[in-house]
């Protein structure tokens, strides 16, 4: 699963910290 993310934050080019509070973001 993690890496998963870190793939796509290498796609992105930023932070598994910032899709995580992005996903926080987007739930409430």
């Amino acid at each position: 699963r993690f890496s998963t993310l870190e793939a796509i934050c290498k796609t992105l080019d930023c932070q598994p910290g910032d899709i995580l509070e992005y996903k926080s973001d987007g739930d409430t």
